[in-house]
């Protein structure tokens, strides 16, 4: 350590080591030297003298906690940049059609003509009318105006006339495959709500933003991420191609994106990637080549793909050389994913990744063993329990509120687990997810069932479990080496200082922890 010079030095933190399994002991508070992106070493205060390189930054942290930057393994970024230029239609802004029409109202007379309004989050089982919005609902407020919403889902969108026209749907169109257009029962039309067709429109309309405005909902990302301590993220688009690879180079290199991402590259585009010879795990200036994302839905009524064509697909993305990560919510889909996953697994060698289930939001008791067996890992979401527990204690048949999201039992059946938002379709923010995985309560402080049951409880994971699920076991889901779990010499220095001590407070306290320093490869890339 003394002959360390460090660029960065750190100085009086609390450092919060989670690779031991139990708890230490309590010690006065450390230094932590920092040179070239890699932690040097970690001393005593009485030890710190001489650390200091010429020029180098001396940051007193006041014995505040430090711990190694937390991981969203699982967010849709470019969406979660649009929705914050958008109108947020969340629940907490919006309780009826009638609000929601006000609201792009209002966007409308701000907009120039034929210029796309867009709004996210809405929530139908929110809204006092109990329904969806629909294109009758729309047009009177924005006649001249494609308008899009989008439900807090993220599975389901309602356009307005002008959009409808503009994405070429009509009283003819056929439904696709994957998709649903909701239709008027007397009449026929289209009601304007369109089921799982995100991909659809994408290549129909085109972006709604121009490059200026998608840059400031970039910068708008970017920060939001660095707030909350985010120092890696994976894109789970499922139609990421070529063409997003290029678009995220572009956002890392000229600076507008500070943490690492892991880009899953959509399975229907891997051609496109080992024509260019980018395979899985190929990596650029912190952007890395993650799983191939497939879709695997009810919404249709039958699940899509087929378990034929999924095991097709599955075998291609491993034949290319990349595991998969699966979408998997409803317990159909759990079970056919773990059940093709457990029959034809990603081979394991050197440099080969682990495949993934994305959510498995319904898990009962039955499935939990077939998951184990099928030797994935799950990256699911506990803040969906904080966000949308109460809906799911209204509209989520009894039975099953104790087996979602089932991080307690997934964990001890030695499922390798990570954790995250799913944002835009929650925020970002770990830590109200850190609070449910730790405590199975929603926002409202509502125990999730109401009653607690021993079922309910056995979901639960303990405080330091929940904080490696949301660091080193997102590296771990990625085959994202260097991501660990603890503070130590050789590490990268992906770092978070928090205004508290997560493994020290009580657990309603959770929720409201605040970053107050964001490092990403050794150099302070915010501070608050």
């Amino acid at each position: 350590m003394r002959q360390t010079k460090a660029n960065l030095l750190l100085l009086n933190v609390r450092v919060l080591d989670l690779e031991t399994k139990l708890e230490p002991a309590p010690v006065n508070p450390l230094a932590v030297a920092i040179k070239d992106g890699t932690i040097a070493g970690v001393a005593s205060k009485d030890e710190v003298s001489g650390l200091a390189g010429p020029g180098a930054s001396v940051v007193d942290c006041g014995g505040k906690a430090l711990m190694p930057g937390l991981v969203d393994a699982h967010c849709h970024l470019l969406a979660l940049a649009a929705s914050l230029l958008g109108i947020d239609c969340g629940p907490r802004n919006v309780s009826s059609i009638q609000q929601l029409q006000q609201m792009v109202h209002r966007q409308v007379r701000e907009t120039p003509p034929g210029r796309w309004v867009r709004g996210f989050g809405y929530d139908d089982t929110a809204l006092v009318e109990g329904r969806h919005p629909n294109r009758w609902d729309l047009d009177p407020v924005s006649p001249d105006h494609p308008v899009r919403l989008d439900h807090r889902s993220g599975h389901a969108s309602v356009l307005n006339s002008r959009a409808l026209e503009l994405a070429g749907i009509n009283d003819e169109t056929p439904d696709p495959v994957e998709g649903i257009i909701d239709r008027d029962p007397a009449s026929g039309k289209p009601t304007g709500l369109l089921l799982e067709m995100a991909d659809y429109l994408r290549l129909r309309v085109g972006p709604s933003r121009d490059k200026t405005e998608f840059q400031i909902g970039v910068k708008s990302l970017n920060r939001k991420l660095l707030e909350y301590g985010i120092t890696s993220a994976h894109d789970a688009g499922p139609s990421n191609g070529l063409d997003r690879w290029q678009t995220f180079q572009e956002l890392k290199s000229s600076g507008l994106l500070s943490s690492r991402i892991v880009m899953m590259a959509g399975a229907s585009n891997l051609q496109e990637f080992q024509q260019s010879n980018l395979g899985f795990g190929y990596e650029d200036d912190g952007l890395r080549i993650g799983q191939a994302k497939i879709m695997l839905t009810s919404t249709t009524g039958s699940l899509h793909p087929g378990t034929a064509e999924l095991e097709e697909m599955v075998r291609e993305a491993h034949a290319a050389g990349f595991p998969v990560a699966i979408h998997a919510v409803e317990q159909e889909a759990v079970a056919a994913a773990s059940s093709v996953l457990t029959n034809q697994g990603m081979p394991r060698g050197i440099g080969a990744g682990r495949d993934r289930i994305e959510h498995c939001s319904e898990c009962p008791a039955e499935l939990i063993d077939q998951v184990a067996r099928s030797g994935a890992a799950v990256v699911t979401q506990p803040g969906l329990i904080y966000w949308n527990g109460d809906s799911y204690l209204a509209n989520v048949e009894p039975g099953l509120l104790p087996h979602l999201y089932p991080a307690g039992a997934l964990h001890r059946s030695g499922v390798p687990l990570a954790f995250g938002s799913d944002a835009p379709v929650t925020d970002p923010n770990p830590w109200p997810a850190i609070y449910s995985a730790v405590t199975r309560r929603t926002s409202s402080g509502t125990a999730l069932p109401r009653k607690d049951n021993q079922a309910s409880l056995d979901q639960r994971v303990p405080v330091r479990d929940a904080l490696r699920m949301y660091t080193s076991a997102g590296g771990s889901a990625a085959k994202f080496g260097g991501i660990h779990s603890g503070i130590k010499a050789g590490y990268p220095a992906d770092l978070v200082l928090l205004e508290a001590d997560p493994t020290r407070v009580d657990e309603d306290s959770l929720k409201n922890i605040r970053a107050v320093m964001t490092i990403i490869g050794g150099k302070v890339a915010w501070e608050g």
